[in-house]
């Protein structure tokens, strides 16, 4: 983070590990992300009526088959029901690995955030934006990344590996906080 021109600017390159980290985060702890994981839920249930209901409709011969179709279509809700969030996970995982090397992903390469007195600058990939702390709408701290929650869509990452370590990742998102409070008032940003 510490660089001899500025103090508090932090440069980076998202790497998979990042995506990966920051598409967990965003599975567990967004709206978007719980609604992922309900809809997987929800098709592993529907999914699992439709065989009991195919072989309840359409009756077997064999009673045994018929029943042991019911047990396979309750395994199949059982895991839906447990299994859905690392299903989640497991799914995106692989989908950034297979948008490695397409433009689908953000910011690819570095990213420079500096941070100012009284707004932050964010600058990759040709595309600058000036934020004022007051824009922040939370900001999270986990062993990963800070993540800085400018709206509920929108959800900057600082990994861990643009800092020297996790204190001087703690050191920064304590001084955020501590601008967020001052420009919004106490409490804002947690």
């Amino acid at each position: 983070m510490a660089s001899k021109k500025n103090k508090r600017e932090v440069k980076f390159t998202l790497n998979d590990n990042d995506y990966k980290s920051f598409g967990k985060y965003r599975i567990m702890y967004t709206e978007q992300g719980h609604k992922m994981v309900r809809r997987q839920r929800l098709t592993y249930l529907i999914g699992a009526a439709m065989i009991a209901l195919l072989f309840t409709v359409f009756k077997v011969e064999q009673s045994s088959f018929r029943y042991l179709m019911y047990v396979i279509a309750g395994a199949l809700a059982v895991v839906g029901i447990f299994f859905a969030e690392s299903l989640v996970l497991r799914q995106q995982d692989k989908a950034i690995e297979a948008s490695a090397n397409t433009a689908e992903r953000v910011n690819a390469g570095e990213n420079t955030v500096r941070f100012d007195d009284d707004t932050f600058t964010t600058s990759g990939n040709g595309d600058d934006q000036v934020f004022r702390y007051s824009d922040i709408k939370l900001i999270d701290l986990t062993e990963e990344a800070i993540y800085v929650w400018m709206s509920d869509t929108m959800i900057m990452p600082l990994p861990l590996h643009a800092f020297r370590g996790m204190e001087e990742m703690k050191e920064l998102c304590k001084w955020l906080r501590a601008k967020v409070d001052e420009q919004n008032g106490e409490g804002k940003a947690e």
